[in-house]
């Protein structure tokens, strides 16, 4: 399977198999597969590699690694920068996911052409919140790309019709007002516009600050915990001493804090 020369312009290598390149030329005739290269089926997902396609299923995810074995797409055997098993993509909790199932290697993901790719480090997971996804696997030589395609009606972001009604939601993942005010005031920083975004979250204390009276310290703990407790119980669950930054990453990184809600937090300078 053709990997792509990270030395050349994607898709200009003479060994490049540039996935979204291939998927564009096949736009016009794509079809979700009952089987790798099967008839159409709803509510599957695609992954291009090249001009090879595979049907993922809820039943069936597709994992890929260095080379084929059962189960196993293979990227390329000869490339030792490539862990047997690299990573996934399945069906889960309402979502389509991206696992990272190595164990010293990351993967990039990259939804577009603006912006940097987002790492998936080992042992974490991304929930597709785009229709088109590329997962890039690093190698010791070459950059393998796989695009994934994910039907609109599945992908992991709010639901803009529930707007209106004081809660949003994205599958199981539903947030109140208070719960949207406590986590905009707490992971404010990672919501600013460049230069001013960092990853850095906010204390109860100077959370409640920000959003001012009646927030306290103790309220703003309170609903941090309670919402953090709903999200457990959906299977999507953070524990150890990053936990809170790993959700500060997640809620941004799928989109379920944006940047406008911003404007909801009164003593903002």
């Amino acid at each position: 399977m053709g990997p792509v020369d990270i030395r050349t312009a994607p898709g200009t290598g003479p060994n490049s198999h540039d996935a979204r390149r291939g998927s564009e030329a096949l736009s016009a005739s794509l079809t979700w597969a009952e089987a790798e290269r099967g008839p159409a089926m709803p509510g599957g997902a695609t992954a291009f590699i090249g001009e090879e396609e595979f049907a993922i299923s809820p039943d069936r995810p597709f994992v890929f690694g260095r080379a084929d074995a059962d189960g196993v797409v293979g990227l390329d055997a000869n490339d030792m920068g490539i862990s047997a098993i690299a990573g996934s993509v399945r069906y889960e909790s309402g979502f389509w996911w991206v696992v990272n199932l190595s164990h010293r290697c990351q993967l990039l993901l990259d939804d577009g052409p603006v912006g940097a790719p987002q790492r998936l480090d080992c042992g974490r997971r991304h929930a597709i919140n785009s229709a088109r996804l590329s997962v890039l696997v690093p190698g010791m030589i070459y950059t393998h790309r796989i695009l994934v395609v994910v039907p609109v009606a599945q992908l992991a972001c709010v639901e803009p019709a529930r707007q209106s009604s004081g809660t949003l939601t994205a599958g199981d993942i539903w947030l109140s007002d208070r719960d949207r005010d406590a986590l905009v005031a707490t992971y404010c920083r990672y919501l600013e516009d460049i230069p001013r975004r960092e990853r850095v979250y906010l204390s109860s204390r100077q959370a409640a600050e920000l959003l001012g009276p009646p927030w306290t310290e103790t309220k703003l703990r309170k609903q941090y915990e309670r919402f953090k407790g709903n999200l457990a119980r959906t299977g999507v669950y953070f524990d150890g001493p990053q936990a809170k930054s790993q959700l500060g990453e997640y809620l941004v990184d799928n989109a379920i804090l944006v940047p406008d809600d911003l404007e909801r937090l009164s003593g903002r300078s």
